[in-house]
């Protein structure tokens, strides 16, 4: 599966299993991820592509320009998919 930045994701392995992130980027074999709460956009989380599960849900861009309307987002999807 190719990711693209925006789509959401979820940790399936690490300390952050279950926890939804955004893809900011794609660097080979990893991702760039954050969430706008535990990890900022500032300080993204690099995690392996064969530890998260795609969602098909993409954010735009605006959403991923700052933490709290990131996290915002996340949060309701969270609510409406849960794990």
């Amino acid at each position: 599966m190719d990711f693209v930045k925006g789509q959401l994701v979820r940790s399936k392995a690490g300390r952050d299993k279950t926890r939804t992130f955004a893809v900011l980027d794609v660097e080979g074999g990893m991702l760039i991820l954050a969430d706008g709460t535990h990890r900022s956009v500032d300080r993204p989380k690099r995690k392996k592509i064969r530890h998260v599960a795609p969602t098909a849900t993409v954010l735009g861009n605006e959403l991923l320009k700052s933490d709290q309307p990131l996290s915002d987002a996340i949060k309701a999807y969270d609510a409406e998919h849960p794990f």
